[in-house]
C-alpha cells in the first residue's frame, strides 16, 4: 500500500491542506481547483461544497467524508476511497473514477454524467436519483445499490453486478447490459488488476 499523506504535507498555492480545510466554512467552501492532492489522507475530512474542479486526488482516503454539493467535473480521482462518504448532489461530471472504492457512500442525485466508472465498488451506495447518463460502469460492482428513480440512459454497463440492486423508476434507456455473476473476491481481484496495470505494482 502506497502511503496517505497527512493534510500538512501538502500545500496548495502557498497554504497547507489543513489551513484551507480549517478556515473553510459554509460561507466560504475550500477551493482547491486543480490541485494535486494524489495519496491525500483526507478520512473524515469535511468538503461541502468545496469546488475542486479537475483535482488529482488518485489513490487518495476520502472515506466518511463530508462532500455533500462538492463539485468535482473533471477530476482524476482513479483509485481512491470513498466508502461511506456523503457526497449528495455532488457533480463528478466527465470525473475519471477507475476502480474507486464507493461502498456505503450516499451518492443522491450526484451528477456521473459522462463519468469513467470502470471497476468502481459501488456495493451498498445510494444512488437514488443520481444521474449516469453517458457514463461507463464497465465491470462496476453495484450489489445491494440504491438505484431507485436514477438515471443511466445510454451508459455503459457490461459486466456489472446487481445482485440485490434496487431499481424501481430507473431509467435504462439505450443502457448496454451484459451481468456478470461473478463472486465478491473475483471482482475485487480484477479491480486490483486494473490498477496495478494503470500505476504498476506497489499501491
Amino acid at each position: 500500500m502506497r502511503e496517505l499523506k497527512a493534510p500538512e504535507e501538502i500545500v496548495v498555492d502557498g497554504r497547507t491542506l489543513r489551513e484551507i480545510l480549517d478556515t473553510s466554512s459554509p460561507a466560504k467552501p475550500a477551493v482547491l481547483k486543480g490541485a494535486d492532492l494524489a495519496g491525500a489522507n483526507l478520512r473524515n475530512a469535511n468538503l461541502e461544497d468545496a469546488n475542486m474542479w479537475g483535482v488529482k486526488m488518485v489513490h487518495a482516503a476520502l472515506t466518511n467524508a463530508n462532500m455533500k454539493g462538492v463539485y468535482l467535473m473533471r477530476a482524476n480521482l482513479i483509485g481512491t476511497d470513498f466508502s461511506g462518504a456523503n457526497m449528495a448532489d455532488a457533480n463528478m461530471m466527465d470525473a475519471n473514477l477507475i476502480g474507486a472504492n464507493m461502498e456505503n457512500a450516499t451518492l443522491t442525485n450526484v451528477n456521473f454524467m459522462g463519468a469513467d466508472m470502470t471497476v468502481v465498488n459501488l456495493t451498498g451506495a445510494n444512488l437514488r436519483g443520481a444521474i449516469l447518463k453517458d457514463a461507463v460502469l464497465k465491470g462496476a460492482n453495484l450489489t445491494n445499490a440504491d438505484l431507485n428513480g436514477a438515471d443511466l440512459t445510454n451508459a455503459d454497463m457490461k459486466g456489472v453486478i446487481l445482485r440485490g440492486a434496487k431499481m424501481k423508476d430507473t431509467n435504462l434507456m439505450n443502457a448496454s447490459i451484459e451481468e456478470s455473476h461473478e463472486d465478491d473476491n473475483q471482482v475485487k481481484e480484477k479491480r486490483t488488476s486494473i490498477l496495478q496495470r494503470i500505476f504498476g505494482t506497489g499501491h
